[in-house]
């Protein structure tokens, strides 16, 4: 199995223009030239909202992700920091999980050997 990488970009960068221009979302000018408050400077993206992304993509990939371990702490402030960020981490996750043991893919002269 091969990992999605297209698929998965394609996703993500969907998820992230849904996300960032929906209509309720609240529009905030950059707080560091109209003196604004500690709170006008949250992400783009919140980590929390991140999570349900990864549901989608856990149907994709066929297997449970840890969140915990996957999603940056803060959230991301760009599509590409997002996306950047995650698409490793996926692919890490993806490549331990349909791992082949060593040796496997490649045939031992018609002689199989089974480890007990």
């Amino acid at each position: 199995m091969e990992f999605p990488q297209r698929e998965l970009d394609k996703k993500l960068r969907g998820w992230w223009q849904r996300k960032t221009h929906s209509p309720l979302r609240r529009r905030v000018p950059d707080p560091r030239k109209t003196g604004g408050t500690v709170f006008d400077i949250q992400p783009a993206i919140a980590s929390q909202e991140v999570v349900q992304i990864i549901v989608e993509i856990e149907r994709l990939l066929g297997f449970k992700l840890d969140t915990s371990r996957i999603i940056k702490r803060g959230g991301y402030q760009t599509v590409d920091e997002f996306v950047t960020h995650i698409l490793p981490q996926l692919q890490s996750r993806f490549n331990k999980h349909y791992a082949v043991p060593q040796g496997a893919a490649k045939g031992t002269g018609g002689v199989r050997v089974h480890a007990n």
